[in-house]
């Protein structure tokens, strides 16, 4: 039981910094190639040409920035009427697809912040268990260790979960930032001024 508990206590631990360390590499990804794919995006939308936009998003697969605009540019151009409808129709649109990126950057987070209110009173739990029908003060001394395992496991993963939460609100603020910015850049285009190609006489 003992070794058992240890090897699982150990899994958890594991699975616990392999979880903040991976989420916390996407983050950071998301933020850099977003910071490399905004002037470029700049000068593609307004070029007008929607196929080199999208592809230009391509090679920026693991930022937001770019898989939002992959979802919204192709709809964007089919959105007319006044300055301030066409404002509401590209801000749905825009805040259709950042909500999803938003719930993709705080995930992992819930999961820490459950672990981190659950693992001490489970661990508390088994070994009041163990305590109880202990025989032995070897057994009522792996009961101490149980409910320290646990406790040890909420700490780590309430520090795990305040590292990651605050990764996460910087990058839902980014996110939110450049969608202001896009929704700018988004509003200024007009069908007509798209570049086409000159009809032969």
């Amino acid at each position: 039981m003992e070794t058992l508990t240890t090897i699982l206590f150990l899994a958890v631990l594991v699975w616990l910094f392999v979880l903040t360390n991976r989420r916390s590499r996407e983050l950071k990804l998301s933020n850099v190639q977003s910071g490399y794919l905004t002037p470029h995006l700049d000068a593609a939308l307004r070029n007008g040409d929607t196929s080199a936009i999208v592809s230009l998003c391509h090679n920026y697969d693991d930022s937001s920035l770019g898989r939002i605009v992959k979802a919204v540019a192709p709809r964007a151009d089919a959105v007319s009427g006044s300055d301030g409808l066409r404002s509401e129709a590209l801000k749905l649109l825009i805040d259709q697809a950042a909500r999803h990126e938003i719930d993709g950057a705080r995930r992992g987070v819930s999961t820490l912040r459950a672990m981190a209110f659950t693992c001490a009173p489970i661990g508390v739990v088994l070994g009041g268990l163990v305590a109880n029908a202990a025989t032995s003060t070897t057994e009522v001394s792996d009961a101490f260790i149980y409910a320290a395992e646990g406790l040890c496991l909420s700490i780590i993963a309430f520090i795990e979960y305040k590292y990651l939460s605050a990764k996460a609100d910087a990058e839902v603020e980014s996110v939110e930032e450049l969608c202001d910015h896009l929704h700018g850049l988004l509003l200024q285009r007009r069908p007509e001024s798209f570049p086409t190609t000159a009809s032969p006489q």
